[in-house]
């Protein structure tokens, strides 16, 4: 098993501003391993980029241990620790880029308190600039820059002093959807081509989907679900990761938009709303036409998306089902195990999805 770079355990981090005391995280134990894209999901409040700056004490947890490449910080002298913070580099939302200094004055920014010769730290910046794809802009100031462009001048910043650790806390929430899927590209590239162990801070799950290998959802300060990305897309077991996963695959818009022109009270009674989800092979496979010829229910479409997650395909499917349901459903029960999951629309679930 590849080394965990990143371990913290039982992490708490508490605010008392002398009226209330706000448990920003709880009980926090999170084991990332050397070379992974890890992503933490949740709405604003849930504590998830508290818990990132806890992992270079840019936050001090007020309990719990947190262990950075084998080191202990909260045991490091002050040096020490300034020293294993140029390990972990951050990008943010708003860039930070200072408005005085043109692309190669803020890339080089980091070095310059650094023993390394003016010509080294240009040659340097300009490996990132090329990296990042941004060599024809060295000297342009960032107030000339579009917003892309901005967000990779930080990355090239925060790769200059050679971090084990890339941070990105909500780098693409400011991005257009185009923007948004070149800078996840370079960051897999920044990961592949250089090693980089990435911790992804989101509140998006179309995001997550797009690069990360493993995910933890956090709500109320505490980790409500963790896995592969693609075992968390495909099983969900908490409500709020449900909710992610189905409105980053348009499945629960597609459910909101079949359930306000067909009502489910007047699906007859040998009638059902279906979803399915296909994993892996299943989606290459007419499974549910198979089941239709065999046990002799008709099966109208109303909604179908393919989507890959970390590699494996994984299909969505809105169907009514007529016929012998009993059956129907006995028989997909069956086929769990090959990739293929099921779940019955009603009142109830639709009234979820409200609330």
């Amino acid at each position: 098993m590849t080394e965990a770079i990143i371990d913290l355990k039982d992490i708490a981090v508490t605010f008392d501003d002398g009226h209330q005391v706000v448990h920003a995280v709880q009980d926090v134990n999170l084991q990332i391993q050397t070379g992974d894209i890890y992503g933490i999901i949740g709405y604003s409040g849930a504590g998830k980029s508290t818990l990132v700056r806890v992992i270079n004490l840019l936050q001090s947890p007020t309990t719990g241990q947190v262990v950075v490449n084998g080191q202990a910080l909260q045991t490091l002298s002050p040096a020490a620790l300034r020293q294993a913070r140029k390990h972990v580099g951050m990008i943010f939302q708003h860039f930070n880029l200072m408005q005085s200094r043109p692309v190669m004055g803020n890339v080089i920014y980091p070095l310059l308190g650094q023993k390394i010769s003016k010509q080294d730290r240009r040659a340097k910046a300009l490996r990132l600039l090329k990296l990042v794809g941004l060599t024809d802009y060295a000297q342009t100031y960032p107030d000339k820059l579009s917003g892309g462009q901005k967000q990779r001048v930080a990355i090239a910043r925060a790769l200059v002093t050679d971090p084990q650790i890339l941070i990105s806390d909500e780098a693409t929430s400011a991005l257009d959807p185009k923007t948004t899927a070149a800078i996840l590209e370079l960051l897999q590239r920044v990961n592949r081509e250089l090693g980089i162990t990435i911790v992804l801070i989101t509140h998006e799950m179309q995001v997550i989907k797009s690069i990360c290998h493993h995910v933890a959802v956090m709500a109320d300060g505490r980790i409500i679900e963790r896995g592969p990305v693609a075992e968390v897309f495909t099983a969900p077991k908490a409500p709020l990761t449900v909710d992610f996963v189905e409105t980053s695959t348009n499945v629960r818009a597609a459910i909101q938009r079949i359930t306000k022109t067909i009502k489910l009270s007047e699906l007859a009674a040998d009638q059902e709303l279906i979803a399915f989800k296909f994993v892996g092979q299943s989606t290459k496979q007419g499974i549910v036409s198979q089941l239709s010829q065999t046990l002799g229910v008709d099966v109208n479409i109303l909604f179908a998306n393919i989507d890959q997650i970390d590699g494996q395909n994984v299909g969505d499917m809105i169907a009514i089902i007529t016929g012998d349901l009993t059956a129907f459903n006995a028989a997909v029960t069956n086929m769990s195990a090959q990739g293929v999951h099921t779940r019955i629309i009603n009142e109830e679930v639709v009234k979820g999805m409200v609330d």
